[in-house]
């Protein structure tokens, strides 16, 4: 069955490209996060998955192997069985989807060199939950600095760099009430959309949703902003993170509808929904922004990073680590 649903998901994989590919998975690891046997894993090789290296000594690109397992329908590769265990709380009742939350909110960002080059420059995005009708308590930086941190980032000359604050988040269930605007995500869920692993470059592209079907959170949420730019609407994308998914910086759009008020579409969340049994329907309800308590967001769009680190002047990487848990709730912050 493993075998049979990884050569399926072989046909339609969008393989990265060779400009982008990193050999950074040997063939033990390979079968760890495919579930699968060596002589599987050969004939994935003859059948055409990319890979580099001599034969029995081959080296794979993770996100390749990570997109055929999880599009593999086996649902006991490693990726499948994360993702379903990540996106549980799609089961949730509405009620629950729209309940004020509060999570205590940690991210940092720290040179990953052994040594820190020269004029080191750390940037961190500020969670910014009062655009989504929540609030924001307890913030502080670390190294601490007075009167910069009204914006929508913090910088620092330092090696690394910390943010942490308890972030109150709810939810809104609210119609669409432009024909044209409820035409576009309609449009968008009948694309069948894949979403996929990509390279950095790669993810702000959106012509792979119309070429090969397939998105990043970024792609999918620029798509449809201009989607709806064009047709009239003012919309801009939006990044921030999701409770219980630290690994994902997500991505949606934030428009404006014919009765004046913003709403979020969650293009990406309406995919994952399709592949969660028993998710609450008006996750992909086309007429419907439903904007889930989970939403933390920044200031910041689409082809902006949450965090960044440099050396001498130049991009440099960085180790980022992201805490997001469950805070008691005052009454005073509710």
């Amino acid at each position: 069955m493993t075998a049979a649903g990884l050569s399926r998901a072989l046909d339609t994989l969008f393989a990265v490209p060779p400009q982008h590919r990193v050999g950074d998975t040997d063939r033990a690891t390979a079968r760890q996060v495919l579930g699968c046997d060596d002589d599987t894993l050969s004939t994935l090789l003859d059948r055409g998955l990319q890979a580099s290296g001599p034969a029995g000594a081959e080296r794979f690109d993770s996100r390749d192997l990570f997109n055929l397992a999880l599009h593999s329908g086996t649902g006991t590769t490693v990726p499948e069985q994360a993702f379903a265990y990540s996106l549980r709380w799609m089961r949730s009742s509405t009620e629950q989807l729209l309940a004020p939350r509060a999570s205590r909110f940690a991210l940092r960002v720290a040179c990953a060199a052994d040594g820190c080059g020269p004029q080191p420059t750390s940037t961190l995005a500020l969670p910014r939950p009062e655009r989504l009708g929540g609030a924001l308590h307890d913030l502080s930086v670390e190294p601490a600095a007075p009167g910069d941190v009204g914006g929508d980032t913090v910088v620092r000359t330092a090696s690394e760099l910390a943010v942490t604050a308890t972030v109150h988040t709810r939810g809104e269930q609210a119609e669409l009430r432009c024909p044209e605007l409820r035409a576009i995500v309609a449009e968008f869920a009948a694309m069948r959309l894949r979403w996929v692993k990509l390279p950095a470059a790669l993810r702000n592209d959106v012509d792979l949703v119309t070429t090969h079907g397939v998105a990043s959170c970024d792609s999918a949420s620029r798509y449809l902003a201009r989607r709806c730019v064009a047709a009239g609407l003012p919309a801009v994308t939006r990044i921030g993170w999701v409770v219980g998914m630290l690994d994902l910086v997500h991505a949606w759009v934030e428009v404006e509808d014919a009765d004046g008020t913003t709403k979020v579409i969650d293009p990406v969340f309406a995919l994952f929904a399709a592949a969660v049994r028993g998710a609450n329907p008006l996750l992909r309800d086309p007429a419907v922004a439903l904007r889930t308590n989970r939403l933390v967001p920044t200031g910041l769009p689409t082809g902006q990073a949450v965090a960044e680190h440099r050396c001498a002047g130049e991009p440099t990487a960085a180790r980022i680590a992201t805490t997001i848990l469950p805070a008691p709730t005052r009454p005073e912050e509710s």
